[in-house]
């Protein structure tokens, strides 16, 4: 996973504080996922669609054998995979999240470590 588009880098750290960047990851999961529950939520009532529009083209078709011709289409095994490419999308935003929130608790873990030792060595 490549960094997000307007991510702003100096010198290998980035300049915008952590907060925002967590506030921008789950901003772009909470699209991505919603995009790929739309498409999920809607297969079968397009699955439906189509055999309808199948058996009305052609009203001796069962509806097993329209299903069938459906399912078999390319038109539909496209419609599949890009169902499952937005689902993978989401996912993939959604492990970026939680990429962003162990950074800060790494930050804050250093920056805690580093005040113990300037204590020790007073």
């Amino acid at each position: 996973m490549g960094r997000d588009a307007g991510e702003e880098v100096v010198s290998g750290t980035n300049t915008r504080p952590q907060s925002e960047l967590y506030r921008d990851a789950a901003q772009r999961w909470v699209d991505l996922d919603a995009a790929a529950r739309i498409l999920e939520d809607t297969k079968s009532a397009i699955f439906s669609q189509k055999v309808l529009g199948l058996i009305a083209e052609f009203p001796h078709y069962s509806v097993s054998k329209a299903e069938m011709k459906i399912k078999g289409s390319d038109e539909w095994i496209t419609h599949l995979d890009k169902v499952a490419r937005a689902r993978t999308r989401a996912n993939e935003a959604r492990i970026h999240v939680d990429y962003v929130k162990m950074q800060a608790m790494e930050q804050q873990s250093k920056e805690a470590y580093e005040r113990q030792e300037m204590r020790m060595v007073r």
